[in-house]
């Protein structure tokens, strides 16, 4: 099975997250699969997939950990991100 590569660049312009986005990007950088993230922010794990898709593709990412590196190094989501549940 074969799926389409999309190109590897960095973005030319700055993105914008909701908190909902980063609490997403936030439990994938510290390894939770769509499953678990999903399951830990009570969403679907396809919205959490759709979103990282979409991630993925704002960024120029080729692969989840690239997504989180780019938004690291781009300053989208804090390298020591504080997990306190405050709902």
């Amino acid at each position: 099975m074969t799926t389409k590569q999309e190109p590897c660049e960095t973005p030319g312009s700055p993105i914008r997250l909701t908190r909902r986005q980063r609490e997403i990007l936030s439990l994938v950088a510290q390894g939770a699969t769509d499953n678990e993230t999903a399951c830990r922010l009570c969403l679907s794990s396809g919205y959490v997939s759709k979103q990282m898709k979409k991630f993925r593709r704002r960024l120029g990412a080729c692969s989840r950990a690239h997504a989180v590196a780019l938004a690291l190094g781009l300053g989208i989501l804090d390298a020591h991100p504080s997990m306190q549940d405050n709902t």
